[in-house]
């Protein structure tokens, strides 16, 4: 005769009345509010997201800069390179900077897409 395992987590209804019984009880002793851990992980991930806003638009203007000036040593017309890539390296860090916004204003409202439909 097979005996279970009992190490050894089912995967069958009792789980699943399990996951649902212990989802309720969260829920209950929540009260429907942010938990301490939940309010900190989400200011964590808002500071987390300006601290690469920043850096995008910072390295963009870095790598231009630095693009420029080698340009304008190597070649001898200084200040010129450095103007235009400077220039350009701050679109593009103002461009990779959007796209962070962008894809963070996503996420976040895909989340409370989520969470409007749970209730």
């Amino acid at each position: 005769m097979a005996e279970t395992d009992p190490a050894k987590p089912s995967d069958g209804p009792e789980r699943d009345d399990f996951q649902a019984r212990l989802a309720a009880a969260r829920e209950r002793r929540d009260g429907g509010r942010d938990t301490a851990s939940a309010a900190a992980a989400r200011n964590t991930g808002q500071l987390g997201l300006g601290f690469r806003v920043a850096v995008d638009l910072l390295a963009g203007v870095a790598v231009g800069t630095g693009m420029g000036l080698a340009l304008d040593r190597w070649l001898g017309t200084s200040p010129w390179f450095l103007l235009v890539f400077l220039a350009l390296g701050f679109a593009a860090g103002m461009m990779n900077m959007l796209r962070t916004v962008r894809a963070a204003d996503a996420a976040r409202r895909r989340i409370a897409g989520e969470r409007g439909k749970r209730e």
